[in-house]
């Protein structure tokens, strides 16, 4: 008789393995009240410059640029719905000057 071994695999993949890095992650599930002014993919933002307020139990929650660098992507859109982990934006951090 043959032998078989099996190996369980994921079903899904872990959200941080799919999510590129400087992804801003819907920290709570709640709306998009509003994106900063202006705000567009292809911006320069530094660290802690807020970038978009989320509206959860009554309370607007900043969500604030990790790292200085550029704006790759903007998926928040204001009156938009979201869900714990949805991705908002993307900060393309700095290389480091030597």
């Amino acid at each position: 008789p043959a032998s078989h071994a099996l190996t369980a695999v994921p079903r899904f993949t872990e959200p941080q393995d799919a999510t590129p890095p400087g992804s801003l992650l819907a920290p709570m599930p709640g709306t998009v009240v509003r994106v900063a002014e202006g705000l567009a993919p292809g911006d320069t933002v530094t660290a802690g410059q807020p970038l978009l307020w989320l509206e959860a139990m009554k309370m607007e929650h900043r969500v604030t640029s990790p790292a200085s660098g550029t704006l790759t992507a903007l998926h928040a859109l204001p009156g938009h719905q979201v869900e714990v982990g949805t991705l908002l934006a993307v900060v393309q951090e700095e290389e480091p000057r030597p």
